[in-house]
């Protein structure tokens, strides 16, 4: 009779709202200060430790930067794999154990005569691959990386201002903030988790929060030297 009763109760409950599984958690209150949303933001990035990414900017050559990605968030020493198109060209990367890797294109293979798909990127590279990319895919990855972004909010951030939005329909807590005198905004989940990210030109979201990712960097065989 206890169950037939709670059941009578959850079916009126439902009809007002009440007793769903499936209700997404609220948004929490807002963190007073840049340390606390660092500490909380950063907590529910590594307790869910992985997520589903995607960033629009345009580069400082006005090129316009487009990114899908997996993230995998272990400490210092995330990874991500990703398809970047940047002004109209796709090409698959992935960042793994603090470097860059970035997919050939047939013709590209051809030029180097290595027979091998990939290559190491970096922003500062000679090479004429690195020279075309390898910075601007080194600040998409900073970019994207939210354990970079909670780290710069815990050094250098200020709360302006916090308020409750709605990302597509998603109960956010949204900040706006001072990173060091650069505007940014950050919005939170219910779990602490960022689902939205705006810094400079680039925006940044996030989703499928702790799904199953695996990211691995492309055999030493499969790699090319650029130069």
């Amino acid at each position: 009779m206890r169950a037939t009763g709670f059941a009578a109760v959850c079916t009126a409950l439902l009809l007002l709202g009440g007793c769903s599984s499936d209700q997404e958690p609220a948004a929490p209150p807002a963190a007073a200060d840049a340390a606390q949303l660092a500490s909380a933001a950063g907590a529910g990035t590594q307790k869910a430790r992985s997520s589903k990414i995607a960033l629009e900017t345009t580069a400082e050559d006005g090129r316009k930067v487009v990114v899908t990605s997996s993230g995998l968030y272990e400490g210092p020493n995330s990874k991500f794999s990703m398809v970047a198109e940047v002004a109209g060209e796709k090409r698959d990367l992935i960042f793994a154990d603090g470097v860059l890797y970035y997919h050939l294109s047939d013709a590209q293979v051809q030029e180097l005569k290595t027979g091998k798909e990939w290559v190491k990127i970096t922003a500062g590279g000679k090479d004429a691959i690195s020279a075309a990319n390898g910075e601007l895919m080194t600040q998409v990855v900073e970019t994207m990386d939210p354990t970079r972004t909670i780290d710069r909010i815990s050094k250098s951030g200020k709360v302006v201002k916090s308020d409750q939005a709605d990302v597509n329909g998603t109960v956010t807590t949204h900040y706006a903030l001072d990173l060091g005198g650069a505007p940014a905004e950050m919005w939170l989940d219910g779990e602490q988790r960022p689902v939205q990210v705006k810094l400079g030109k680039a925006t940044v979201k996030y989703d499928s929060w702790a799904s199953d990712v695996v990211i691995i960097a492309p055999p030493p065989e499969a790699i090319a030297d650029s130069r």
